[in-house]
């Protein structure tokens, strides 16, 4: 019975840590706007690049909010690509 008490405790320690640091979509469009300064190779890239990222960003990313994690929809010329959010972390998922 304690172990299942243990476990029980366990698991909504971790939900309410996910709950708790489920990235926004002003979160996932910063660390976006970063991924993208960081590929720059010139100084001048990194300039334009973080300028014209963050609006491009805006109007291309959908959020879904799953109250643990959230999907991230990112609408590009040749299709889309998705985003996990969890743990204010950022993964690929396709």
């Amino acid at each position: 019975m304690q172990k299942l008490l243990i476990t029980v405790i366990i698991i909504l320690i971790i939900l309410i840590s996910a709950a708790i640091t489920n990235p926004t979509r002003e979160e996932f469009i910063n660390w976006g706007v970063a991924e993208i300064k960081s590929e720059a190779e010139t100084d001048i890239e990194r300039i334009f690049g973080g300028a014209v990222a963050a609006p491009m960003l805006e109007l291309q990313t959908k959020a879904d909010d799953f109250v643990f994690f959230t999907i991230f929809v990112l609408e590009k010329s040749d299709g889309e690509v998705k985003y996990l959010g969890i743990f204010n972390n950022f993964f690929a998922l396709n």
